[in-house]
């Protein structure tokens, strides 16, 4: 993977090992941000940076992950005043991993591409899953594809040094 910057929002019981598994395996910075300091003392000491808000995460990364438990928590980070939505611009790509509905994953996209992010919510149906169609769902796809290729088990020799 490229030495692309990496940000990583929501670093709970799914979120931690995702992001730790980038920190090992990415050639990149990775900066995690969470209200919770424990996983945050964690992930520093495996190399992750670490953000003291949703605005400096955006400042420090070219690809930004969310790992949040409910819709509630996404539209808090990133759609409320003072959100992420407020910090990210052309040329970012946001993929949201969270467990949210639908129409907030629709409201999510259009935000976000009209900030000329490239917004990248997953879907909870098969149709959603299928190959892209269109260019804008294309970005979804590479994001994915990076996402996963840095998320293959992790084992103490791949750790990077």
């Amino acid at each position: 993977m490229s030495a692309e910057r990496i940000g990583f929002i929501g670093t709970g019981v799914m979120g931690e090992p995702m992001c730790r598994n980038l920190v090992c395996k990415h050639d990149g910075p990775v900066t995690a941000y969470d209200l919770d300091p424990a996983p945050l003392e964690r992930l520093a000491a495996d190399g992750a940076g670490i953000a003291p808000s949703i605005a400096a995460l955006a400042q420090a990364a070219d690809l930004i992950f969310l790992s949040l438990p409910s819709g509630h928590e996404v539209r808090a980070v990133c759609l409320r005043d003072g959100g992420l939505i407020k910090h990210v611009g052309a040329g970012r790509t946001v993929v949201d991993t969270s467990t949210a509905p639908p129409a907030l994953a629709r409201e999510f996209e259009s935000a976000f591409a009209a900030r000329g992010a490239s917004p990248s919510p997953t879907r909870r149906s098969r149709a959603r899953a299928r190959p892209p169609s269109t260019a804008r769902s294309a970005s979804w796809w590479e994001a994915m594809l990076r996402w996963w290729s840095d998320c293959a088990p992790y084992s103490p020799t791949s750790r990077r040094t």
